[in-house]
């Protein structure tokens, strides 16, 4: 095992840089006893901090480590939950080691591996040499029983990585170059077991792009997702399920209600931002890219996917996992001025406020929280959860295109006109544009004109001139930060609302601009004006 386990040297302790930010108090989280520190069930991962933590089912929370300069994006649980590992690779900013905590002695070991992924083969750690030809099985009397290793009967590659463990084998993804009907960022997925048999999980010549793969409780079927790539900025990823078996073609978990289409997620830019086993279910969210895309609490949308239905669970989380007894871990977006916390870069792409539900009380564990991992026995004692409400029906909005709010004359007419446009009744919205010229009474009473009043009444107005508004108040942005028509979140409720395609003409911005004024369905705004008196009138309209 020259080339994985030579010069393997055991270290005191998880690394750390002497620079690090002392990680606080050793226990935090819910108030009462001291944590039960034998019967963890759930790790979190604070990057900024530089540390993994662990919490029991009471929401008390301990550190288990330090980390280096790069926090792990992942952090996997032995079978029997007495061992939590996780990987520093080798890169700009990894140092090519493994680590692993031992719950019982609470002791924390650190060991040199140029290796690629991690995952429990059983009860044996399992990761994958740097150049793909042999797996490395570290057992559970690991450091005082030596690891061992096994070669693979077909090497994998320099890119492969070991994706997931399981209780017979183990999941590895092997990038493939591209050519003739492989395309960026493709490759197979194959099971090695402990004898080093590799099996093919995909059909011949139908590779899968990956991001990253969970083993279901029972050790049999796999979730991964996807990111299918067309650049930097033009990534969709998708969550797909697979038996586990015979090489056969996954199963896609692609949303399509109300709250998909609300959180703005096109078909050419998405996340899947987390996604976790739940029973023989998955938690999943799906997201807007980092940086590519305008940040927002509400564009995040997760669902509880089973036997090819969805059950919705909520906005606003960048990931939820399923626990027994009814417990419930969220991350919630930590809110800045620009929407999301970002971490540093290179650390992850997001951080938030991490909670558990746990007989029905909420416990706030942590901010500034990447990632975390429920126990192998919370998740497969999970239950189906009840479904959340869809977001609210399109409404007449009390505050414009950039968040200001509205006198409240303007939102008493846009209510009128909101009633009488859901009733169609064209003499009331007539009366209602009293001051408005011939043409556009005999407009109202078209065919369409109800109908395209009451979609234009439930956008955001923006500002204008110094007494007037217009509905929609959107022009055209573009869903990319830090650009001067960047879109706000009014503006991105509006898009949705309206149905607006992408401007495919517009190449002056690298993201997706809006345009109200083409497409499908061209808007006619609607103008409003404040009089002396403080009165709002509708005066008539922009255009049409």
């Amino acid at each position: 095992m020259a080339l994985l386990l030579a010069g393997m040297v055991a270290a005191a302790g998880c690394t750390a840089n002497d620079d690090a930010p002392a990680a606080g108090p050793r226990a935090t989280g819910a108030a009462g006893p001291a944590p039960d520190r034998a019967h963890p069930v759930l790790a979190f991962v604070q990057p900024q901090r530089r540390t993994v933590m662990l919490s029991d089912a009471a929401g008390r929370t301990w550190l288990a480590a330090r980390t280096g300069a790069a926090p792990p994006t992942k952090v996997v649980w032995s079978p029997d939950a007495r061992r939590l590992a996780w990987l520093d690779e080798e890169g700009s900013a990894g140092t090519g080691e493994l680590h692993l905590y031992d719950v019982t002695t609470g002791k924390p070991y650190s060991q040199a591996c140029p290796c690629h992924g991690l995952g429990f083969l059983g009860e044996d750690l399992a990761t994958l040499a740097a150049d793909g030809s042999s797996l490395a099985l570290f057992p559970p009397g690991f450091p005082a029983e030596p690891a061992r290793r096994v070669p693979l009967a077909k090497g994998r590659g320099a890119y492969a990585t070991l994706a997931a463990g399981g209780p017979d084998d183990v999941v590895v993804f092997a990038a493939l170059p591209e050519g003739p009907g492989v395309t960026r960022g493709q490759g197979t997925l194959a099971a090695v077991d402990r004898r080093g048999a590799v099996r093919d999980l995909l059909p011949a010549k139908r590779p899968s792009t990956f991001t990253d793969a969970l083993r279901s409780p029972d050790g049999k079927a796999l979730a991964w997702g996807t990111a299918d790539s067309g650049g930097a900025c033009w990534t969709r990823s998708t969550l797909l399920t697979h038996s586990g078996r015979t090489a056969t073609d996954p199963v896609r978990h692609l949303p399509d209600d109300s709250a998909f289409r609300r959180a703005l997620i096109t078909d050419r830019q998405r996340t899947v931002s987390s996604f976790a086993w739940a029973g023989d279910g998955v938690t999943v969210t799906y997201g807007p890219l980092q940086t590519c895309q305008v940040l927002g609490p509400d564009r995040f949308v997760s669902y509880y996917v089973r036997d090819g239905s969805r059950t919705f669970l909520g906005t606003g989380m960048l990931g939820i996992a399923l626990g027994a007894d009814g417990r419930v871990a969220r991350l919630a977006g930590d809110k800045s001025s620009l929407g999301l916390t970002r971490a540093p870069s290179g650390v992850a792409d997001y951080t938030g406020t991490l909670t558990l539900t746990s007989v029905g009380r909420d416990h706030t564990l942590a901010t500034g929280v990447s990632a975390f991992a429920f126990t192998p026995a919370e998740s497969a004692g999970a239950r189906p959860p009840t479904a959340a409400p869809q977001p609210p029906a399109p409404a007449v909005t009390s505050v414009d295109d950039h968040g200001k709010r509205l006198p409240d004359a303007v939102v008493r007419l846009a209510h009128r006109i909101e009633e009488a446009a859901v009733r169609g009744d064209t003499a009331a919205l007539v009366a209602l544009c009293g001051t408005c010229r011939a043409g556009v009474h005999e407009w109202i009473r078209g065919k369409d004109g109800p109908a395209a009043v009451l979609r234009a009444i439930r956008t955001h107005p923006a500002r204008n001139g110094t007494d007037g508004l217009m509905y929609p108040g959107l022009s055209s942005c573009v869903d990319e930060p830090d650009q001067d028509i960047t879109c706000t979140p009014q503006q991105l409720r509006d898009v949705a609302l309206l149905g607006a395609r992408p401007d495919e003409s517009n190449v002056d911005y690298g993201g997706i601009v809006y345009n109200t004024w083409g497409g499908d369905l061209p808007q006619v705004p609607l103008l409003f004006r404040t009089d002396t008196k403080g009165e709002a009138l509708w005066t008539g309209l922009a255009a049409g």
